[in-house]
Parts: C-alpha cells; sequence; structure tokens
C-alpha cells in the first residue's frame, strides 16, 4: 500500500510499505520535499527523490518506534509516485 510516513528524524516519504509487527518495510522509499514552482512562485510544489536509491533491492525496513504518522497521499501525489515508481496504474477523480 503506497503511504505517506513521517520519521522522527523529520523526513517525509512516500513509499510502497508493508506493516510487520514491530517494523514497516518500505519498497522504492521517495523523500518528499517543497520546491519553489518555476511558473507561480507562491504555490510551491513537491518534489520527490529517491531515498536510499543505492541499496541493492531499494527497499529498507523501519522500526515502528521511528515513525511519527503514516498516511494515504492525495491523489495527485499517488498518481506521480506509482507513474514514476510503481504499476503506473493511475487513481481517478483528480
Amino acid at each position: 500500500m503506497i503511504k505517506i510516513v513521517k520519521l522522527i528524524t523529520g523526513e517525509e516519504l512516500i513509499a510502497d510499505v508493508t506493516a510487520g509487527g514491530i517494523t514497516m518495510t518500505l519498497s522504492k522509499p521517495c523523500a518528499l520535499q517543497m520546491v519553489p514552482s518555476r511558473k507561480d512562485p507562491d504555490q510551491p510544489m513537491m518534489g520527490m527523490f529517491p531515498y536510499a536509491a543505492y541499496t541493492k533491492d531499494h527497499c529498507i525496513v523501519v522500526d515502528i518506534d521511528k515513525i511519527v504518522w503514516d498516511a494515504a497521499p492525495v491523489n495527485e501525489l499517488y498518481n506521480q509516485y506509482n507513474s514514476a515508481f510503481g504499476s503506473g496504474i493511475q487513481l481517478a477523480g483528480l
């Protein structure tokens, strides 16, 4: 399930998440960061940058006590992530 996860370090990641008791496995994680818009500087955009891209299987395991919260992303962000890193399936209703 694709989710946004906020770590205790303040980083917000979007990834395909699998819960496993006291850990969460984050597959193909990307860091989320606000970036200035080229069109309108007053309307920042959300940027996605591969997180731990140097790992062999593009997968990290995080202890639950290192996670502040997790939530489902809005459809637009879900679609952007899934298009670039996932199955490519898009959610309707944007």
